[in-house]
């Protein structure tokens, strides 16, 4: 019994971390907290629409921090016409979306983005917002999209 209760607790911070291998840290964007939706595995989900100037935050400073953001269309196709964004940072514990190594904006619409700090990578689904514009937010066909890529469905 004293040998199970010693490997309960040895195994307890490994049962408590329920992190998803898609969502390892956590991230804020525009100050909304992308978060893990029941039944989606594969990114977290920023669920208000952002500026394309929009400040990304970690919860901490890391010494290297790169953001692959993808154009995709409302099913989750990537954009084969639009280039990826890309931004790179040296010690930061956050960067603005419009931080791009090319100096040119995100323009309105979803994105998929792969956030790499600390040799892991969070994944999230945002949407910018065109300015005058109210975007319907809904990611499930995103959701669908990359399952079947996947072959999880």
């Amino acid at each position: 019994m004293k040998s199970l209760a010693i490997l309960f607790c040895l195994a307890a911070p490994l049962l408590a971390e329920d992190r998803s291998t898609f969502y390892p840290f956590d991230i804020t964007l525009g100050g909304t907290k992308a978060e893990m939706k029941a039944g989606n595995e594969l990114f977290a989900e920023v669920s208000k629409p952002v500026t394309d100037d929009a400040v990304l935050a970690l919860e901490k400073q890391v010494p290297m921090l790169i953001i692959n953001a993808f154009p995709c269309k409302e099913d989750g196709t990537v954009e084969d016409t639009q280039a990826a964004a890309i931004i790179f940072a040296n010690n930061v514990k956050e960067v603005k979306l419009d931080a791009t190594m090319d100096k040119k904006k995100l323009k309105p619409g979803t994105y998929l983005a792969n956030v790499v700090a600390e040799n892991k990578t969070s994944r999230i689904v945002f949407t910018v917002a065109a300015p005058d514009a109210k975007p319907k937010i809904d990611f499930s066909k995103v959701l669908g999209f990359l399952k079947k890529k996947a072959g999880g469905e």
